[in-house]
């Protein structure tokens, strides 16, 4: 994969990165999706969860990272091609936290559809569907930029 450059509506882009920051914070406490292990040992859950944490904070770090001053001067982004894997995680655990909180009420089916009337949402909805497509929209410029 080669390095790909993006120019995003700043005045699209900012306020969805504003609405993600709570959830980047839970992220640093929880992980985006964790399978119960009630039969396991619980120090090595508690192990595995830290590391999963651990590297779900990176992941989000590199993704918040295309978000400098460059792109707030210009709405450019840069995404390295060594920094993709990461970046897909990232926006896919925020994705999976976007659906238990702003858009709970919507089923799996409406989301990946994209079927949605946006007049009936309310405002958290509608912000969190448009950081939903965001992300969604970022992993599939990245998907194809690797040839997957």
């Amino acid at each position: 994969m080669n390095r790909i450059e993006v120019t995003l509506n700043l005045s699209v882009v900012a306020p969805l990165l504003d609405f993600i920051q709570p959830i980047l914070r839970t992220l640093e406490a929880e992980t985006a999706f964790g399978p119960g292990m009630e039969e396991a040992d619980r120090e090595l859950e508690h192990v595995w969860r830290e590391g999963l944490i651990h590297t779900q904070v990176d992941d989000c770090a590199k993704l918040m990272a295309l978000f400098d001053a460059e792109f707030f001067e210009s709405g450019r982004v840069v995404l390295e091609p060594e920094h993709a894997d990461a970046i897909l995680r990232a926006a896919a655990a925020i994705r999976l936290k976007l659906r238990e909180t702003a858009l709970k009420d919507m089923s799996d089916a409406t989301l990946e559809a994209g079927d949605v009337e946006l007049s009936d949402l309310s405002e958290e909805e509608r912000t969190g569907f448009a950081a939903y497509l965001f992300l969604a929209t970022l992993q599939e410029i990245i998907i194809q930029h690797m040839g997957l």
